[in-house]
């Protein structure tokens, strides 16, 4: 069930798996600093991300160039490409 938190909306795994393209190899991004740096994840290490780092809707600026996901991974927000609403 999708929790709300100070303006913050964790997503269930399920939900939040059920946003991800379905390729194998999904594009990622983190930010550090005011660099972003760009990746590629396996579609595996991404659900891994998803079942350990509390995934969260993103906010309106990542969510307009299509990251509306986000988890936690060793300390760093990782931003995750998702599907096109309308396929959801």
């Amino acid at each position: 069930m999708t929790e709300t938190v100070d303006d913050r909306v964790f997503l269930t795994y399920d939900e939040a798996v059920a946003m991800l393209p379905d390729w194998n190899m999904i594009h990622t991004f983190t930010a550090v600093g005011m660099t972003l740096f760009g990746a590629d994840w396996s579609r595996e290490h991404i659900l891994v991300g998803l079942r350990d780092g509390k995934p969260e809707l993103t906010g309106e600026k990542a969510t307009a160039i299509g990251y509306r996901l986000a988890f936690i991974h060793e300390g760093e927000c990782v931003f995750v490409e998702t599907r096109k609403e309308e396929k959801l």
